[in-house]
């Protein structure tokens, strides 16, 4: 008897609800967005798109506010606590009123790939900065590309551990990078700060499926978990809805 209830409660529950908790493969297509914030008080913002398959990346950003007619190196940033530092420069370490990219790795780890216009996209193109995209006059940045990724990047992109951080600030307002505006970069004394200093941040969280507007959108403080915890709902909602169907009928066939 109890085999039987149990085969009438699964058969209640929708078939999506059964099959939702199967883990994506890692050549399946798969969808990703991020909201692009400010660091640093940059005054910029916006969003990215990333598809992958396999190892396969299709990457597209829309800026705006960025510094305009200079490059902006852009990269994903994987590790730390996979998060965007707060936009108050919290994490700011020696205490200067700005946020360096190394104070903000602990949050948002390491350079893994190299978001470039062309050629390579390892770390060792991080500051290749005349292959990255330079704002239009009106600060305005448009990226696209394909481009193949690591193994263990595709993973932590699917994962949800991937940060997309943007870079390249104006301190001092003269409209060019230089060193008077924060002195010597902390990725390499020949560049300026304003050149690596982040600018923008999102973390890339799985699009709901049918579209961004399904579901609102992804942010940087949103992860996976979330996602997971509202399949967790909708699963307990259906299983509810299906033990009710139970309780109705054996009342109904009770009279």
């Amino acid at each position: 008897m109890k085999n039987g209830k149990l085969a009438l409660l699964a058969f209640a529950l929708p078939i999506g609800v059964l099959t939702a908790a199967a883990p994506a493969s890692a050549e399946e297509s798969m969808t990703l967005h991020a909201d692009l914030s400010a660091l640093n008080d940059s005054g910029a913002r916006g969003t990215s798109t990333v598809m992958i398959e396999g190892t396969s990346v299709t990457v597209e950003i829309e800026s705006s506010g960025l510094l305009a007619e200079q490059p902006h190196a852009q990269h994903f940033h994987i590790g730390g606590t996979n998060m965007c530092p707060g936009p108050d420069a919290a994490d700011d370490i020696e205490d200067d009123d700005r946020l360096s990219t190394t104070e903000g790795q602990p949050s948002y780890g390491g350079i893994k790939t190299s978001l470039t216009t062309e050629g390579d996209t390892s770390p060792d193109s991080a500051l290749a900065v005349e292959r990255f995209p330079a704002a239009e006059a009106d600060g305005s940045v448009s990226y696209h590309r394909t481009f193949e990724v690591p193994e263990d990047v595709a993973s932590s992109i699917r994962a949800g551990e991937a940060v997309i951080v943007q870079h390249g600030l104006d301190y001092n307002g003269n409209g060019e990078y230089d060193m008077d505006g924060g002195g010597e970069s902390d990725l390499d004394p020949e560049l300026p700060a304003e050149a690596t200093d982040p600018s923008t941040c999102g973390r890339l969280t799985p699009a709901p499926e049918g579209g961004m507007a399904a579901g609102g959108g992804g942010t940087g403080s949103q992860g996976p978990d979330a996602l997971m915890l509202g399949s967790g709902a909708a699963l307990l909602a259906a299983a509810g809805a299906g033990a009710g169907f139970l309780v109705r009928r054996r009342m109904v066939q009770g009279h």
